[in-house]
């Protein structure tokens, strides 16, 4: 990953490496502008530096400073191309606001890394599209809100936790899950519906075949329904005890 610091790079005309007369031409106004063309072996530079501080410098190895000590403006009348064959850093230490009045395109040939240490909003005022062609991980420490007319999932849909709901869970297919199935009214499912520990439903459950860890439930009704209690004179005690659920 590249790097998230630089600095400005000193002056080849510094106190260590002053001009050298006559190699160095001057040019310097009564306001204190000045226009330096220095010809000294080994520290050729150009300059152009304005009495508010504000210059451009050309150093001896082809590096270029332009620095500006007030507002900079750039305003081009047609198309601009930009290449950077290098790292390019760009350091605000104020807001940025980018206004792109048709469309943006971008293209990264390698990976990309966002770090935002504040809040994130994002605005679509139109139709979201997102293609992954490998995995897609989501780590998020806190809890997951999504407010939607209906959530459409193509494919399997695999749960380490608890399914709660406070309405209905209606399934086609299958329905798994590693600990428990748990709604406040209902949980319908046209295929099979298996929990290594508990299944739930606070009124109603309705699924043709439903497994647990210990066998099928329709098995284990018909085993208590057809339960007697025998007396000593051989006898039934009491009627067999319906525990199904009213359908």
């Amino acid at each position: 990953m590249a790097s998230l610091t630089w600095t400005e790079p000193e002056s080849s005309a510094n106190a260590d490496f002053q001009p050298v007369y006559p190699y160095n031409n001057v040019t310097q106004t009564e306001s204190g502008h000045s226009f330096e063309l220095d010809d000294t072996p080994g520290r050729e530079r150009v300059r152009l530096h304005h009495r508010s501080g504000t210059f451009t410098e050309m150093h001896p190895n082809g590096d270029v400073v332009h620095k500006i000590m007030g507002k900079g403006y750039e305003i081009i009348a047609s198309d601009k191309n930009v290449l950077i064959k290098g790292v390019c850093n760009i350091t605000i230490q104020g807001d940025s606001v980018l206004h792109v009045q048709g469309d943006s395109y971008n293209q990264i040939d390698g990976n990309v890394y966002q770090q935002v240490n504040g809040k994130m909003n994002q605005l679509v005022q139109g139709n979201c599209e997102q293609t992954v062609q490998g995995d897609l991980d989501i780590n998020v420490s806190g809890d997951t809100n999504i407010s939607a007319t209906s959530v459409n999932i193509n494919g399997d849909l695999n749960v380490r936790g608890n399914i709660s709901g406070t309405q209905s869970l209606g399934v086609v297919g299958n329905l798994s899950a590693g600990l428990s199935v748990s709604a406040n009214k209902s949980v319908e499912t046209s295929g099979y519906m298996i929990a290594a520990t508990t299944i739930n439903a606070g009124i109603s459950m309705f699924a043709p075949t439903v497994s647990d860890m210990f066998g099928p439930m329709e098995q284990m009704r018909l085993l208590y329904d057809q339960h007697k209690h025998i007396g000593n004179k051989g006898y039934p005690t009491s009627p067999p005890i319906n525990i199904s659920p009213a359908m």
